[in-house]
């Protein structure tokens, strides 16, 4: 019973690892062309609708988290 609880773990610990590597692996890879081409995009929508935006129409509460990305984002580029 103890040998089979020692390998089941090995198992396991076998398997994390070899997640880990792969989830490493793909972290590396470049994003396709068509998804920065989308998250452009939509970049540029959540820009234009910050600046179209009345307070009477969005809240303070709800304009800031959109502006804070913005911000984030000018930073980036």
């Amino acid at each position: 019973m103890r040998r089979l609880r020692l390998y089941r773990q090995e198992v396991g610990d076998q398997f994390g690892e070899l997640l880990r590597q792969t989830y490493d692996d793909v972290l590396q890879e470049p994003l396709p062309g068509r998804l920065l081409d989308l998250l452009e995009r939509l970049e540029r929508d959540a820009t234009s609708l910050l600046q179209e935006a009345r307070p009477s129409k969005i809240g303070e509460a709800a304009r800031e988290p959109l502006m804070s990305l913005a911000r984030r984002r000018s930073a980036v580029d």
